[in-house]
């Protein structure tokens, strides 16, 4: 894989919050966005937010974060264009604490995430933990964990790197049944964007229900907004600006719950619209759980065919209300935490 065309990071978290990293870039990247590269984990490990957004105990994670690329119009096509973006994240508990190893890649290819989600989980996470502790009892004082985890993250991101280019199969996930319980509609344009919540009415028993599933309604709306403009932002200081992200899945987790975002855009007239289902595991005795091809499917009808918004909603959930829940200012995301997060 070459450097050109790929944006390759493995960054390194411990028990103490302190973040390790390393970062392949191409050597004509100015000295100015090479400091900015150093500010990148931070930013990917930051939704640490989603704790004390909730002010639960679930510890709620990022596990996984998928973007498409699309090319500016302008832009001619280039064989070294990137066309995915993803994040994955693997956490380890031990008697020391928590820690976690998160890698991003931009490839020119739809890589194959679960070699590589295998990779970090098995081989690489172990061999750092395992390592710290053996080279810890031999060297005693004379072990620097700074050396020993930059050699770590080296061999890790060789790894990597070495499997990188392996086109992704067919998994047993896109049959596997979800219940949604809220679409996000997202509008941007030139000149500016707008976010919207469609769920279940505040009164709503089911909402109430859903609140046990989920960090929060206010969490869950400004996610993909968010990794969508730091994916960006990652884009220019690789200065890949002939292509665009759009966030496709975002996958959330705690210890015993799940949480899956997908979306779908359409962009026309330099306008790009996406709608979003946030879904979580089938809950028993619902008529409206659905496989995940379902929910993708229905996501390009709905774009495609310009479905009406309502008619849509009773079709995914018949529960859910007609009232559309703006996230555009903090006065109105303070509105969602106060009505849907109660």
């Amino acid at each position: 894989m070459e450097d050109i065309s790929s944006i390759l990071g493995l960054f390194f978290s411990d028990e103490n919050n302190l973040i390790y990293e390393n970062i392949r870039f191409s050597t004509d990247i100015s000295e100015e966005k090479k400091e900015k590269l150093k500010i990148l984990p931070f930013k990917f490990l930051g939704p640490i937010f989603l704790t004390a957004a909730t002010e639960k105990d679930d510890n709620w994670r990022i596990n996984f974060i998928e973007a498409s690329l699309s090319l500016h119009q302008e832009r001619n096509m280039n064989r070294n264009v990137i066309q995915s973006f993803f994040t994955l994240n693997s956490t380890y508990s031990s008697p020391d604490g928590i820690t976690d190893l998160f890698t991003l890649i931009g490839s020119p290819y739809t890589e194959d995430i679960d070699m590589i989600d295998n990779k970090i989980t098995k081989y690489i996470h172990p061999s750092i933990i395992q390592g710290k502790i053996i080279k810890e009892s031999i060297l005693g004082d004379d072990f620097s964990f700074k050396d020993f985890i930059r050699d770590e993250l080296n061999r890790g991101i060789n790894l990597i790197q070495h499997g990188l280019g392996s086109s992704r199969k067919m998994y047993w996930k896109e049959q596997q049944n979800y219940y949604c319980i809220g679409i996000i509609e997202r509008i941007v344009s030139e000149s500016n964007s707008n976010t919207y919540l469609y769920t279940f009415e505040k009164s709503n028993p089911i909402r109430k229900k859903i609140l046990s599933f989920i960090p929060s309604y206010y969490v869950m709306i400004i996610i993909p907004n968010f990794y969508e403009n730091l994916i960006n932002e990652t884009l220019r200081l690789f200065d890949k600006s002939n292509v665009y992200p759009n966030i496709r899945e975002i996958n959330l987790k705690s210890n015993t719950k799940e949480i899956l975002y997908v979306e779908e855009f359409l962009k026309e007239n330099g306008n790009k619209k996406s709608y979003g289902f946030i879904l979580i595991p089938e809950i028993n005795d619902s008529e409206f759980n659905r496989s995940l091809s379902y929910y993708k499917k229905q996501l390009r009808l709905l774009l495609d065919g310009n479905e009406n918004i309502f008619k849509f909603l009773y079709k995914i959930n018949p529960h859910f209300d007609i009232t559309k829940w703006g996230a555009n200012s903090e006065a109105e995301l303070d509105l969602i935490e106060k009505e849907l997060d109660s």
